[in-house]
């Protein structure tokens, strides 16, 4: 994964071509911006064109080969002096924090850079703060720790002061394209389904489910075309069997459902068809505007993220979605 290879954050890229270039590398970035935009590709490009025998910084360059030993094993997460921390659940513990720091003092081959990544910082506990703290004040020679973030508001003051901090960008449409055409197994319906809802990211998971995917839209627009008492049975059957999926299919169901109702808000007050989501289902959408109160549309977008908090919360997902359907049919059917 050289830089060339990260599509659509020119301005971060060509900030990193120049601080090696320069020779003016910080001790500790900062990468700030949505999930699935590149800022874990640009991490591994970083890494390996610090480290790479035929054209990184070592040797002059500012871009990985690609090809040579260093590069293959950065790549495959196998390189000595590469590194990187995602959470155990819901945090960053203590324990990950400390065994990093032993593994980043330890010292580094001639003509090496050691480099640590910790995805999603922002889940460092309080502990794992404080004992993270005092690396970033005092980092080793000869290393680079970047820390990944969606959320840096939530990280602690005297961590972000002591980081380049580096802004990524959602991904625009035609490199949204571009990413998913390298996936040789999509074909261009899929394409173009998962690119109307990537909002400027090209999500792996999304990618691997993509039939599932498609088959769960279409069956919640089936229910909003009948939407009553009546048909709750059906629901309830096909709520039970997203609810169980390992790969929490009932997340996705939500996000489904926010997009919907995203966009009978953005119909419901002028805002421009071109805009819309589900662009491709303008009669659907319209006719739903049609059938459902206007003024019950927000307050079914609301119960919809509500619902999500909750099973974050680890409310019961069957129990919490039964009680969306049955909001949703006593507020929106007809």
């Amino acid at each position: 994964m050289a830089f060339s290879e990260v599509l659509g954050q020119d301005d971060a890229i060509d900030y990193l071509k120049k601080t090696i270039q320069h020779q003016q590398l910080p001790s500790a970035f900062l990468f700030v911006g949505a999930h699935h935009i590149g800022k874990q590709k640009t991490l591994q490009a970083l890494a390996q064109t610090l480290n790479c025998s035929q054209a990184g910084a070592p040797n002059g360059g500012m871009d990985a080969c690609g090809q040579c030993v260093s590069c293959l094993q950065v790549a495959r997460q196998s390189f000595p002096e590469f590194s990187i921390i995602e959470p155990t659940g819901q945090f960053i513990k203590i324990e990950q924090i400390k065994e990093a720091l032993k593994w980043l003092r330890l010292r580094s081959a001639a003509n090496r850079y050691r480099v640590l990544g910790l995805v999603q910082a922002e889940k460092m506990n309080k502990e794992s703060t404080n004992a993270f703290l005092k690396t970033l004040e005092e980092p080793p020679p000869h290393t680079l720790i970047v820390l990944l973030a969606e959320h840096p508001q939530q990280l602690s003051e005297t961590i972000v002061s002591r980081c380049c901090l580096l802004r990524f960008r959602q991904l625009k449409k035609k490199h949204i394209l571009a990413i998913l055409r390298t996936y040789g197994t999509l074909t261009e319906d899929q394409i173009l389904f998962l690119t109307r809802f990537a909002l400027g990211q090209v999500r792996p998971d999304w990618v691997a489910k993509v039939d599932i995917l498609q088959n769960m839209r279409e069956t919640l627009i089936s229910f909003f075309s009948n939407l009553s008492i009546t048909g709750i049975e059906e629901i309830f059957n096909t709520l039970g069997i997203w609810s169980s999926a390992k790969e929490k299919e009932w997340s996705y169901m939500l996000d489904f459902l926010e997009f919907w109702f995203r966009d009978l808000e953005w119909m419901a007050n002028d805002l421009g068809e071109e805009h819309l989501i589900n662009q491709d289902r303008l009669d659907q959408l319209r006719d739903c505007l049609q059938k459902f109160p206007s003024s019950k549309i927000r307050i079914a977008y609301d119960q919809v993220v509500l619902t999500r908090q909750r099973i974050l919360l680890n409310a019961n997902v069957s129990l919490a979605l039964e009680a969306l359907w049955i909001h949703l049919i006593r507020n929106l059917a007809y």
